[in-house]
C-alpha cells in the first residue's frame, strides 16, 4: 500500500503521504486539451464523497445505502454489485 504500482489508486489520495500524485505520464501538459469523457456512471441518490480505489484496471465505488460496485476502470462495465 505504501508504494502501489502506477496504475492503481489503493488509497485515499493514492499513497500513505497523501500527495494524491499519479506517476503515470500517458497525460502532460501537451495533450490535456485533448481529454474527453470517456464513460458515466449513475450513482445512487445520498451522499456521494467517497474515493474511489483502483487496482488492476478494476475501480471500486461505494454509494449511499452500503452499495459496493466493482467496475472495469476503462469502459465503466459493471463487474459486480453487493448491496446490504
Amino acid at each position: 500500500l505504501n508504494d502501489p504500482p502506477p496504475g492503481d489508486w489503493l488509497s485515499f489520495r493514492r499513497t500513505g503521504d497523501g500527495q494524491g500524485f499519479s506517476p503515470l505520464a500517458r497525460v502532460n501538459r501537451g495533450n490535456v486539451g485533448e481529454l474527453q469523457l470517456a464513460w458515466v456512471l449513475t450513482m445512487r441518490e445520498g451522499s456521494n464523497q467517497g474515493t474511489p480505489l483502483v487496482h488492476d484496471g478494476i475501480m471500486y465505488l461505494t454509494s449511499p445505502g452500503n452499495v459496493v460496485q466493482a467496475l472495469d476502470a476503462a469502459t465503466g462495465e459493471l463487474i459486480w454489485e453487493y448491496a446490504n
